[in-house]
């Protein structure tokens, strides 16, 4: 899935999540929940449901976008 498709259809609380990102290539759980502002539960299920979707997965304890969603936010915006 890529990042237009995706974005016409999540909620501003997974926008929330993927915009976490920008500054840094990946964070900690607890970390994306400061940024965004969620509970980390919340955090987490959003992570999970990313994860199903090939938009991010965990190493380690550490989430980040996958490089093909990645590639599909700079096509977007080019």
């Amino acid at each position: 899935m890529n990042f237009y498709q995706l974005r016409q259809t999540m909620a501003d609380d997974a926008y929330d999540v993927i915009s976490a990102f920008d500054q840094t290539a990946s964070l900690s759980l607890k970390a994306i929940a400061y940024v965004t502002g969620q509970r980390e539960h919340a955090t987490r299920f959003i992570l999970e449901q990313m994860a199903v979707f090939n938009v991010a997965v965990e190493n380690n304890g550490l989430w980040c976008l996958t490089e093909g969603f990645k590639v599909s936010i700079h096509q977007s915006q080019g």
